[in-house]
């Protein structure tokens, strides 16, 4: 039984497989980007791959095209939310959505912040299933 060898770029672990196709991938990356200016699906349609595959490539090479036809992935800072948000939400007794109106936030970002940090409060009690009549729909 042959033992599978993992190769790494830029800390991914994967196959030698996948390893030679992104590295062909790497090498004809200057004429696509840089020249051609393609984006992920013409480059996908060019090699014969799925566009999402392009994308992963991508990321595991840490290129980004130039043209990403106006696609930007964004993601909030978090580094000193907890200075920023814990103060004004304990003051606003555990409220998140003044909270966020508070601090000119969505709410929604504030309220996942806190619900993975672990400080959303439970404002009601758990509830018993088993007394719950469930009815079989046939």
């Amino acid at each position: 039984m042959r033992i599978k060898e993992w190769l790494a770029i830029n800390g991914v672990q994967m196959s030698a497989l996948k390893h030679k196709r992104i590295a062909e991938f790497a090498a004809m990356l200057p004429q696509l980007d840089e020249r051609e200016r393609l984006n992920s699906e013409d480059i996908a349609a060019r090699l014969k791959i799925s566009a999402g595959c392009v994308r992963s490539w991508l990321r595991i090479l840490g290129h980004r095209l130039h043209n990403h036809n106006g696609r930007t992935i964004y993601k909030h800072d978090h580094t000193g939310w907890a200075k920023k948000i814990l103060p004004v939400y304990k003051a606003n007794k555990y409220n998140a959505t003044k909270t966020a109106d508070d601090l000119k936030m969505d709410r929604s970002v504030i309220y996942r912040w806190l619900a993975n940090e672990g400080h959303l409060k439970v404002k009601y009690r758990p509830r018993d299933i088993t007394t719950y009549k469930f009815q079989n729909y046939r």
